[in-house]
């Protein structure tokens, strides 16, 4: 029987209510239940970093935004920002768990820009009003309806050329994107506009993926329901080191 601590997977997301969905699609890529710990700011308690150093993988969800001081920046006024700081430090705590002992973290849309911020990048804070732009990234309903394709950049990372390998269309509900690249990230899909839709960590001892888009939400297609299986399958390959400096 496998240790019922590092076989944990943990889910951090803004509420229980919104759970739902990541939790379903980790569960049809072969998740037992009860491998499954959601973490959120209404049951958070301390040990986050120990907690992550642990599990087997952590994956950061959808929600709202980052706090801009994380990435040396005031608020725009016209941003239209929605933050949660309390979110911010538990996702903090939990990557630096994750990363001093390379425990596998999978990104979807807020979660890639926190990756991204943790590791010293930068976000735009509001695409309309920073960029502008023909192509609709918040659509909000219905939550698999398709906003834009998505191309692919040079990459030789084998999930990056699976990801990329044909024409793919996606969901889209975000008005902030990645600015800066945080150190070791590399984009791996654009959307139409030029903003980064896909990302990896490009480190040899660190699986680390993520996605601007929800594919929680897009499980009738076969290359999302993929998306969840290869974190699986990377839970299961992560070194097992406790501890070590990122």
């Amino acid at each position: 029987m496998s240790d019922p601590q590092t076989d944990q997977l943990l889910v951090c997301v803004e509420s229980q209510a919104k759970a739902g969905p990541y939790v379903e699609a980790l569960k049809e890529a072969g998740a037992a239940a009860d491998r499954l710990q959601v973490i959120t700011p209404e049951n958070a308690a301390g040990g986050l970093e120990r907690a992550a150093a642990g599990c087997a993988g952590l994956l950061l969800c959808g929600g709202p935004d980052i706090e801009p001081w994380r990435y040396g920046e005031e608020p725009r006024p016209d941003g239209d920002l929605s933050l949660m700081p309390e979110l911010d430090q538990i996702e903090w705590d939990l990557l630096t768990g994750a990363a001093a002992a390379r425990r596998p973290v999978w990104a979807v849309c807020r979660g890639l820009q926190t990756v991204n911020v943790f590791l010293g990048g930068s976000l735009w804070q509001d695409i309309p009003s920073q960029l502008g732009g023909d192509v609709d990234h918040a659509v909000a309903a219905p939550l698999d309806a398709m906003a834009h394709s998505i191309g692919g950049a040079a990459h030789d990372d084998p999930w990056a050329v699976g990801l990329t390998a044909g024409p793919l269309e996606v969901n889209s509900r975000h008005h902030q994107a990645l600015r800066e690249l945080g150190r070791d990230v590399s984009p791996v899909a654009h959307s139409p506009d030029g903003l980064i839709e896909a990302a990896v960590v490009e480190r040899d001892d660190w699986w680390v993926k993520g996605v601007q888009w929800h594919p929680e939400d897009l499980l009738h297609q076969p290359i999302q329901q993929q998306l969840w299986r290869e974190f699986l399958a990377a839970t299961a390959a992560a070194p097992e080191r406790r501890g070590e400096e990122a």
